[in-house]
C-alpha cells in the first residue's frame, strides 16, 4: 500500500527530491477527489501520495532541446588554423 507523505520529503527514504508523477490507473486519477497528488522520490524511485497543498516540483522536461546551430551560423564562424 502506498503511503501518504505529510512532511516535505519522501515517506520511505526521507529524500527531499520529490517530483510529480503521472497517474497510471483510474485510482491514481481519482486521488484528486481526496485532495491528493501522486509523487515520485528521485532517490528511491518509489511513488506515494501527497496532499495538494504541499509543494511538489515539476520534473524537468526531457524534451527540452538545446538550441540548434543553423547552417548560416556555422558558415559565419571561421576556423582558426
Amino acid at each position: 500500500m502506498r503511503r501518504i507523505g505529510l512532511n516535505g520529503g519522501c515517506p520511505y527514504c526521507g529524500g527531499l527530491e520529490v517530483y510529480r508523477s503521472q497517474p497510471k490507473t483510474w485510482l491514481d486519477r481519482a486521488c484528486v477527489l481526496f485532495l491528493l497528488q501522486l509523487a515520485r522520490c528521485h532517490d528511491c524511485m518509489r511513488r506515494h501520495y501527497r496532499p495538494l497543498v504541499l509543494p511538489t516540483l515539476e520534473y524537468p522536461s526531457r524534451s527540452a532541446k538545446k538550441p540548434t546551430q543553423t547552417i548560416a551560423n556555422v558558415e559565419k564562424r571561421k576556423r582558426s588554423a
